[in-house]
C-alpha cells in the first residue's frame, strides 16, 4: 500500500488555485504570468493594505466621539500597525519591480528557495503564503477593525 504524504494533497488546491487564475486571466485578457502578479502580488497587498487602514480608520472615528487614553493609545497603535502594512507592501512592490514577467519569474524563485528551507514543495509553500497567510492576515485586520468598533 503506498503512503499518501501530505504534500502530495496540496496539489488539487494548488491546481484549483491556477485553474482560477488562468481563467480569471482569460477574463481579463492576461496571461497566466500577468495575472499571477496582479492579483497575488498587486491586488492581495492592496486587500492587505487597506484591511490593515481599517481598524485606523474605526479607532480615529471613535476618538471623536468622545476623548479617552485608551482611544488615543490605540489610534497610535493601529497606526504602526498600518504603517507596518505599507511599509511591507512598498518592499515587496519594489523587490517584484516590473516588468511583470521578471516579477513572476522572481517570485516563483523565491517561493523555490522557501521551499527548499521549509523542506516542502514549492505548491505549499505558494498554498501558505497566497492563500492561508493572505487568509489569516485578512481576517485578522477585519477582527482588530471590530473590535476596535466595539470596545473602543
Amino acid at each position: 500500500m503506498r503512503k499518501i504524504r501530505w504534500k502530495n494533497l496540496t496539489l488539487l488546491p494548488f491546481a484549483l488555485c491556477v485553474a482560477f487564475l488562468m481563467l480569471l486571466g482569460k477574463l481579463c485578457g492576461l496571461t497566466y504570468k500577468q495575472i499571477s502578479v496582479v492579483f497575488n502580488l498587486w491586488l492581495q497587498g492592496a486587500l492587505l493594505v487597506l484591511s490593515a487602514l481599517m481598524p485606523l480608520a474605526v479607532s480615529a472615528i471613535r476618538i471623536c466621539g468622545g476623548f479617552s487614553f485608551l482611544r488615543l493609545l490605540s489610534v497610535v497603535f493601529f497606526v504602526i500597525y498600518a504603517m507596518a502594512y505599507i511599509w511591507a507592501f512598498l518592499r515587496m512592490l519594489l523587490h517584484y519591480h516590473l516588468p511583470v514577467d521578471r516579477a513572476f519569474d522572481c517570485c516563483v524563485h523565491d517561493l523555490q528557495v522557501l521551499a527548499g528551507k521549509w523542506h516542502t514543495s514549492y505548491q505549499v509553500v505558494n498554498l501558505l503564503i497566497f492563500v492561508i497567510a493572505f487568509l489569516l492576515l485578512f481576517s485578522l485586520n477585519i477582527c482588530l477593525g471590530y473590535f476596535a468598533y466595539l470596545n473602543l
